[in-house]
């Protein structure tokens, strides 16, 4: 078995707030409805 490479550039975040989903450099708030986004890979915990 094998670890896969983590390409950085292509982390998904997604909104707290309505779940949008965007791919690529964080983008801070969302784009639908200004709220804070989250890296996806980051356990909420």
């Amino acid at each position: 078995m094998r670890d896969v490479t983590q390409d950085a550039g292509r982390a998904a975040y997604e909104c707290f707030d309505c779940g949008t989903v965007v791919v690529g450099t964080n983008p801070g708030t969302c784009p639908e409805c200004e709220s804070t986004m989250r890296n996806r890979r980051t356990p909420l915990e």
